[in-house]
């Protein structure tokens, strides 16, 4: 647990200005794409993305990680999360449109909630540079995450799904590393599967190959319960 909070420290100690302009950037741009949405707008938000990945990657975990066990493996996969936006920069499949409804409250929240990061660890008693932020890996998936629910009719798939292996990875960080703020992105991910996989249930299937649409909602009821059960247990 010591060597995880040494690494945080000195993360943001040395890098805080970059992560402050990287926060600006990704608000400025979030703000483009909810008013005046375009082309150029649309690929530099995926363009941020990869930066975001390849940040945490070799900023993050190649940088001040090493002496962390299983570093290596993080920065591998966030280098596939990387990957999954270039895809998606590359074949022009997300629109990031506007979402809907159910889609855009919980986009929007989950847009907000890496801003919340240090200011849980403040109030439970941390001081700078000891503190989660909105450039650590767990509040850079909760935006990507927010990015989707709240700009993307069209899901990126890959990404969403790394996001969410991610935030599986959080609830046991949650107890393992003492860093409670997890809990945050681990409770975002339960609405977003609930509506993603709805979604997916709710696709035409014209040669009768799914279940009844009753049964795909309640095996997505379960799905999410039993995660929802593995965060709260641990907890206890």
């Amino acid at each position: 647990m010591e060597a995880f909070w040494n690494s945080i420290a000195a993360y943001n100690a040395a890098t805080w200005p970059f992560q402050l302009a990287l926060v600006v950037i990704a608000a400025v741009l979030t703000l483009i794409l909810r008013f005046r949405p375009s082309v150029w707008a649309r690929n530099a938000m995926k363009i941020l993305m990869v930066t975001f990945s390849l940040w945490i990657a070799f900023v993050y975990y190649l940088g001040f990680c090493g002496e962390r066990d299983y570093s290596f493996v993080m920065i591998i996969f966030w280098c596939m999360v990387a990957a999954a936006w270039i895809y998606d920069l590359v074949t022009g499949f997300s629109s990031f449109s506007k979402s809907q409804g159910r889609y855009r409250f919980w986009g929007v929240l989950m847009l907000l909630l890496p801003l919340v990061y240090p200011l849980l660890s403040v109030a439970r008693g941390l001081t700078f540079p000891e503190i989660t932020t909105p450039m650590l890996p767990s509040g850079v998936a909760l935006y990507m995450l927010g990015v989707l629910m709240a700009f993307n009719r069209k899901i990126n798939f890959f990404a969403f799904i790394f996001v969410v292996h991610w935030a599986l990875i959080a609830i046991s960080k949650i107890v393992l590393f003492s860093i409670p703020e997890d809990i945050l992105l681990a409770a975002a991910c339960l609405p977003a599967m609930a509506i993603f996989f709805r979604q997916a249930a709710e696709k035409a299937d014209p040669e009768g190959r799914k279940p009844s649409r009753l049964m795909m909602n309640i095996l997505i009821f379960m799905v999410v319960l039993l995660i929802a059960v593995c965060m709260v247990i641990p907890n206890v």
